[in-house]
């Protein structure tokens, strides 16, 4: 069994004492001091395995005497996750946090939700109030999550504290954690393809790149308009972040559009997809007679107007069904380290495109 950091082999070691010696509840462990000669590692390595052994409910600290072996028989059987996401009503999220919701009640737990609007401020405030209830494990959907976050010094406190994070949709680069999410690379690119098999050589787009799921689509479709042999042309592509997206349509997409610049064009999602949609038929034009239009994520949206659009199908309930069941069978103790899962993007043909002679 390999692992992927001293403190978590640190906790397999001592799970494998508490079994081969038959430890019983309130046996003492071994102190601090002693694991750290005879394992050689930090006193920080040794608190952390400890800590996480704690909130796992394995053990439980005396003040001044040690670390003791827990009767799991008088362990309160509802626990609690913490759910944070960007938002929870909008958009695709309803459906996640459904998938997540429903694990965890299968599973015997309770959720607490919140939601950060996509702003470090708020992310900061759930984090703390996280600590604070004492949460048995995270799911976290990272807040603008390609660029640096000031928060990254609470994410090591939850760390250090033993909470367990599985985080979705993306991850911060600066964190060693687990992740479920779609290949949004291969999402980009697969989206691409399929208008460039439909014959369309001029090709626009619509990213955001204050996530890291609006950065990996982006750069799918720069690498399958470069293997194609597709111009890529910067003017005919649009990115923008949270705050700013009506703005970047206005200044720039009716004019595209007024001009037929491109044939078809790639979305970030389905929320902008429609907002494109709206400029089309303002300036009198047709989708997929005057413009082919695909996006991603496939969610209620996509099939609200005249126009059904073709996108790539985001797993929603199921990814959060999966991150549930990784977290808790790590909080359960029935695996050493979580495993990231990465779901296969998958084509859903509506009709929004036209394929070209």
């Amino acid at each position: 069994m390999t692992f992927k950091s001293k403190h978590e082999f640190l906790q397999h070691e001592i799970r494998k004492l508490i079994k081969d010696k038959d430890l019983k509840p309130g046996d003492r462990l071994p102190s601090e001091h002693e694991f750290q000669a005879q394992y050689n590692v930090s006193r920080h390595t040794v608190r952390t395995a400890l800590n996480r052994l704690e909130n796992q409910g394995i053990i439980y600290k005396e003040q001044g005497s040690g670390s003791f072996v827990s009767d799991s028989t008088k362990q309160n059987l509802q626990k609690e996750i913490g759910v944070i996401t960007t938002y929870i009503s909008d958009y695709i999220f309803p459906s996640i946090i459904r998938g997540i919701e429903k694990e965890l009640t299968e599973l015997g737990y309770s959720m607490i939700l919140t939601s950060t609007n996509n702003t470090v401020e708020m992310e900061k405030r759930a984090i703390e109030m996280m600590v604070q209830r004492k949460v048995d494990g995270l799911i976290i959907e990272p807040t603008k999550s390609a660029y640096y976050n000031p928060n990254i010094g609470l994410y090591l406190h939850l760390k250090e504290m033993g909470i367990p994070i599985m985080m979705i949709n993306a991850k911060y680069d600066e964190i060693d954690s687990p992740m479920v999410v779609l290949d949004d690379f291969q999402a980009g690119y697969d989206v691409t393809k399929y208008l460039i098999e439909q014959g369309h050589t001029r090709i626009g787009g619509i990213f955001k790149v204050d996530d890291r799921q609006g950065k990996e689509r982006l750069r799918g479709y720069i690498q399958a308009c470069y293997e194609f042999g597709i111009e890529y042309n910067s003017k005919n592509v649009l990115i923008y972040e949270t705050e700013t997206l009506l703005k970047v349509l206005q200044d720039r997409a009716h004019d595209i559009v007024k001009q037929k610049n491109v044939t078809g064009f790639v979305c970030y999602n389905d929320k902008v997809a429609i907002e494109l949609l709206n400029i089309i038929w303002q300036h009198g034009f047709s989708v997929p007679e005057d413009f082919s239009v695909v996006s991603h994520d496939n969610s209620n949206l996509s099939s609200m107007t005249k126009v059904h659009l073709t996108g790539i199908d985001h797993p929603k309930s199921e990814l959060g069904k999966e991150a549930a069941q990784r977290l808790i069978a790590f909080v359960e103790g029935k695996t050493d380290a979580m495993e990231s899962k990465v779901f296969k993007s998958q084509i859903i043909q509506k009709n929004s495109v036209k394929k070209l002679d």
